[in-house]
């Protein structure tokens, strides 16, 4: 049997909660860093019904070719506006036939957001890569961010 594990990540972001919860809510910013670096969301893929049993839909290639495509295709399972989104993917080739759980949430302390993802199981194999891929994207977000605040 496969060992599993959950990943956790936070970053504290130098924007307010507002605008980090429009980053994970509005389909033209999510199309600016989501994925990691060498990666874009594939123009028209974003589907977001931003309630409980809701759609969380989104297409990713990486630059270099974009013939190839990883999906995601999660059902929105927890949604408290700007403060919690959970969704969960799956089962399909690309999570590894589980169904994959992903909870942001999102906390204001004094203009910084305090963001924790926890995504849940994952076989202990791909929590690095997995990890890295996050952080990744956490960073382009960064950046997006740093643009305005």
């Amino acid at each position: 049997m496969q060992e599993m594990t959950e990943l956790i990540v936070t970053r504290q972001l130098k924007a307010p909660r507002s605008a980090v919860w429009a980053a994970f809510r509005e389909p033209e910013i999510i199309a600016e860093w989501w994925g990691p670096a060498g990666w874009s969301v594939r123009e028209g893929s974003i589907v977001l019904e931003p309630k409980v049993g809701g759609r969380h839909e989104l297409d990713l290639h990486p630059q270099q070719d974009p013939s190839h495509h990883v999906p995601l295709r999660a059902i929105i399972t927890e949604y408290e506006e700007y403060e919690l989104f959970a969704s969960a993917d799956g089962p399909h080739e690309m999570t590894l036939d589980l169904v994959i759980n992903t909870r942001v949430t999102l906390k204001e302390f004094g203009g910084l957001t305090h963001l924790t993802l926890t995504q849940w199981p994952l076989p202990n194999e791909v929590l690095a890569a997995s990890t890295a891929a996050w952080n990744s994207a956490l960073d382009k977000l960064e950046t997006l961010l740093a643009e305005y605040f």
